[in-house]
């Protein structure tokens, strides 16, 4: 059942209304359990949520995370920073003593499918973004669900797919820009099973839960069939009116609701510093 909230905070829908801008709130401040309160329902209301101008110091960004729930890791451990490893960091830099990385998730993706109980949701914050470019583009996975024809949707509900992140990281590591682990390692990464179809613990609405970073195939299915659908549901949720593209300045910070989103980064000029940090918000098994 879907659930309705009233929204206590201003916002600005932008142009897609997957996203919205809260307006006049300062992150460094001590929030109020209501505002945080109205943040939340902003969020369920708007998937993406941007908040501008914020200068976060690590302790403030992972202190206003933690309103949101228990934060997590990362498995990729030399990403995390050294002092906080609760924070991600994104840096082609290698900022605040973390391995450098250009791109890392130039691919779409929703965070951390690949274990039991992914995330549900992430918290960027552009500590240095380039003057252009670096944008980050945003599928609406509910809208995308609901625009399915029926005999689609027939299709696909009830219907599970395998989560690993083992082949996405062995041909990063293969290409030079992972670093080399061992089968040991590896074999952390091992296939998880979650439903093609999610229905959200907050709205109850329904959405496509496949990506083409860490999706391998719908089980139950022959690979040719798996590859097919999975293809087809990808195409389906990018089209442009299921996208919103954030354009990044500096000191935004973005909120995405993990389990009704795929994220996708593209290209910049590698001659300036991009560097983010990343709490990510923990969530529970999707069903």
């Amino acid at each position: 059942m879907t659930t309705t909230m009233t929204i206590q905070i201003p916002v600005k829908e932008l142009d897609n209304p997957l996203a919205a801008e809260v307006v006049g709130l300062d992150l460094n401040q001590d929030l109020d359990d209501q505002t945080i309160k109205g943040l939340f329902d902003a969020w369920m209301a708007y998937p993406v949520l941007v908040v501008r101008d914020q200068e976060l110091s690590p302790e403030r960004q992972l202190s206003y995370s933690r309103r949101f729930g228990e934060l997590r890791g990362h498995s990729v451990k030399e990403l995390l920073h050294p002092d906080y490893p609760e924070l991600l960091v994104l840096s082609n830099r290698g900022r605040g003593g973390a391995q450098p990385i250009n791109n890392g998730g130039a691919y779409w993706h929703s965070d951390i499918t690949y274990e039991e109980t992914p995330p549900m949701g992430s918290i960027l914050h552009g500590v240095i973004t380039p003057p252009e470019g670096g944008d980050t583009l945003y599928a609406d996975m509910t809208r995308a669900y609901d625009a399915l024809d029926d005999a689609t949707k027939s299709q696909i509900d009830g219907l599970k797919a395998v989560h690993t992140y083992r082949t996405r990281y062995e041909a990063m590591m293969n290409a030079g820009v992972r670093p080399v682990k061992t089968e040991e390692e590896l074999a952390q990464w091992a296939d998880v099973l979650h439903p093609v179809a999610r229905t959200h613990p907050v709205t109850g609405k329904k959405a496509i839960f496949v990506n083409e970073g860490f999706t391998s195939r719908i089980d139950g299915m022959s690979d040719n069939e798996s590859r097919d659908l999975l293809e087809r549901l990808c195409e389906h949720s990018t089209q442009d009116q299921f996208v919103y593209r954030h354009k990044w300045r500096q000191g935004d910070v973005v909120m995405w609701d993990n389990r009704c989103t795929m994220h996708k980064a593209t290209d910049y000029d590698l001659s300036h510093e991009r560097s983010m940090h990343r709490g990510t918000v923990c969530g529970d098994r999707p069903y």
